[in-house]
């Protein structure tokens, strides 16, 4: 997978922590329906996971940037 720039945005802050959606959209400026697809996209490849639905709040599980150099 190819990331974008909204994917690397996303990443670096997951990098710092865990984040929820809304946190996201707000730390990215962008809307929440590109935040919520980028993410759907993230988890299928098992980037990221999901750790609480009901709040939406995601946490990294492998940065796919650390194995390529970036």
């Amino acid at each position: 997978m190819e990331l974008t720039t909204l994917d690397e945005a996303i990443l670096d802050e997951l990098n710092e922590g865990a984040r929820t959606q809304g946190f996201l959209v707000d730390a990215t400026g962008e809307p929440r329906y590109k935040i919520h697809e980028r993410l759907k996209l993230l988890t299928a490849v098992g980037y990221i996971e999901n750790i609480h639905e009901s709040t939406a709040l995601y946490e990294i599980r492998t940065d796919p940037r650390a194995a390529s150099g970036e």
